[in-house]
């Protein structure tokens, strides 16, 4: 009886063998030496770092995932393809998200190996496909990418940041899909470019060396002839968009920006004034801008710390806030939109005593009491802590201890309340005669969950719900990083899918205005040279649009498809392998 060790050590030659074989037929190369997967995984973190902010070289998304689907088709061993291919991922979310680490060094190191895992989930599906069903990647890899995306934006909270659409942010004729498949359309067509160019490389391979030419071939051809019609098909709509008529000249609303970095550590008080000084920059910004008499005022999300909400307005500076807002919003006939923290007493819920809340208070012309929508998409960690409540609650204490907004024995309970309604209020410009329009105001990283752009912009009975956005954020948390151009570029996805004008604020980020196009203009960066801290603000009409889209109405029917679609390849392969185990199981007993 041969030893079992043997049996095995055997059988994994003649598997590896086997592999080899087939990949030489397929492909005519085997990327069998750590050097032959290393380098396609260098170069794929190289090009995938090149299309975001800073350096946004867009045109290179549509081949830089190349060398990395070469190597998943040319490999022989599926545990070296799936194994660097999360190496691949985790250098390049640590390289690219580092502005993270200035918020929370733990968060900025767990979400990028979270963010990691996906990317053999997506090899191996691709594997499968290319080396066992003969699929041109054409057409595969558009599905799985554009699945694993939309899976990326839901599941724990969601983190909708990197995707191959929001590199192409600026490439208007392209991305005017979005408002019928959303941005995981674009990210759809990207795919399918790289899975083309990937089909190619392995053809020409396969003609040279390859024994299964003819398959690879095809493959390409059948890859490219689909590429070609989606990109015609795409730039033509996008086209005829962006010379549709449907758009009109809206409010006039001034955008305002300060550059105060935040800290968690109360004791590090680098780049920080005090909180009235801060207050008084702003006043004295809003009274400049006056003069061109908008209709709006927008402040970021944090302007300054205050409670505008009557029932905890308790401290000085909060009072001295809402008399100051409220006056200037009465005198002067316009609105004012400020971002503020709230806090509600509860004394009779069980839960507890006062909930707090991350707001946007609205100030009216007529003197008023002031509107407040509450945030509702809270950010885990940041804002809230899991499992505050129930039966899991041990792990809401272990948790909370650990954040640095705990306090420094780590029993601070800061987590907040998520807002009840999505509200949106309504507004009379005085620059238009008094034309009526309607805002909703999605705070900080909202604007970058599509279903909460979209649950502002959906009416009922296909009206719309909402023309314009306000955007309010603070990315004083993460430094003078290129997380600011970042977040701009997925908020220009949101203004495309609802055909909705967007006015951003942003503290130490980049503020301005997004036509419904995703043209951006007017826009404000903060000063690096600045030895002094100032706020700017900038004032522009912003453009509106009447149509509803097809996306507002449907929401990410696209992207859920692509995510089936994945899951019916993950269970394709489950099944091949278990016949082909079974196969093998049957030949042995044979002999």
């Amino acid at each position: 009886m041969e030893p079992l060790l043997t049996r095995r050590k055997r059988a994994h030659s003649a598997k590896r063998q086997t592999g080899l074989r087939e990949a030489r037929e397929q492909t005519g190369f085997a990327a069998h030496r750590h050097r032959n997967i290393i380098l396609p995984v260098i170069a794929t973190v190289v090009l995938q770092s090149l299309i975001f902010a800073p350096i946004g070289w867009w045109p290179l998304s549509f081949v830089c995932l190349v060398p990395w689907l070469v190597m998943i088709g040319t490999a022989p061993s599926a545990k070296r393809v799936y194994a660097y291919s999360f190496l691949m991922a985790l250098v390049f979310f640590l390289i690219n998200m580092r502005w993270l680490y200035h918020a929370t060094g733990w968060g900025y190191a767990a979400l990028s190996f979270y963010q990691a895992l996906y990317f053999p989930l997506v090899a191996c599906p691709v594997r499968h496909a290319v080396r066992r069903r003969r699929f041109p990647l054409a057409v595969v890899l558009p599905f799985v990418w554009t699945g694993s995306e939309m899976v990326r934006a839901v599941a724990i909270s969601g983190f909708p940041w990197f995707f191959l659409s929001h590199a192409n942010a600026s490439v208007l004729m392209l991305i005017q899909v979005s408002d019928l498949v959303g941005a995981y359309g674009v990210s759809f067509l990207v795919a399918a470019a790289n899975g083309a160019i990937a089909d190619m490389v392995m053809a020409l391979l396969a003609r040279q060396r390859g024994t299964d030419a003819a398959a690879r071939v095809r493959s390409a051809r059948i890859g490219a002839a689909t590429v070609l019609v989606l990109f015609a098909a795409a730039i033509a709509y996008g086209r005829g968009r962006l010379e549709g008529g449907t758009m009109s000249q809206g409010p006039k609303i001034a955008v305002f920006q300060g550059d105060f970095l935040n800290v968690a550590d109360p004791d590090d008080e680098a780049s920080r004034i005090g909180e009235p000084a801060k207050m008084e920059l702003y006043l004295a910004a809003m009274d400049s801008a006056r003069a061109e008499r908008p209709d709006l005022y927008l402040l970021p999300e944090t302007p300054w710390t205050m409670r505008l909400n009557r029932e905890a307005i308790l401290d000085p500076l909060s009072r001295a806030s809402y008399r100051a807002l409220m006056d200037r919003a009465e005198a002067w006939q316009s609105y004012v939109v400020t971002g503020s923290h709230s806090r509600v007493y509860t004394p009779t819920d069980l839960r507890a005593k006062e909930k707090g809340y991350n707001s946007a208070t609205v100030f009216y012309p007529t003197g008023s009491a002031p509107g407040r929508y509450d945030k509702i998409h809270l950010v885990y960690f940041g804002e809230t802590v899991p499992f505050r409540f129930g039966r899991l609650r041990f792990l809401y204490l272990w948790l909370n201890r650990m954040m640095p907004f705990s306090g420094p024995d780590g029993d601070y309970e800061y987590s907040i309340f998520r807002g009840e309604k999505f509200r949106v209020f309504a507004m009379d410009s005085a620059a238009l005669g008094g034309k009526r329009f309607h805002f909703g105001i999605p705070i900080c990283y909202e604007d970058v969950m599509p279903y909460v752009s979209r649950r502002f912009a959906r009416g009922v009975e296909g009206q719309k719900r909402a023309d314009l956005l306000l955007n309010i954020s603070n990315d004083g948390w993460f430094g003078h990083s290129v997380q600011q151009a970042q977040h701009l570029a997925i908020c220009v996805f949101r203004a495309v899918e609802n055909r909705v004008g967007i006015a951003r604020a942003v503290n130490t980020g980049i503020s301005g205005f997004i036509d419904p196009t995703g043209r951006t203009h007017g826009l404000i960066r903060h000063d690096p040279s600045a030895t002094a801290p100032d706020v700017r603000y900038s004032i522009a009409h912003l453009a509106v649009d009447s149509q509803v889209t097809y996306y507002t109405m449907y929401g990410d029917w696209f992207g859920w498809a692509c995510a089936v679609l994945w899951l019916l390849c993950y269970i394709d392969y489950l099944c091949v392998r278990a016949l082909s185990r079974r196969h093998i199981d049957a030949k042995e007993g044979v002999e």
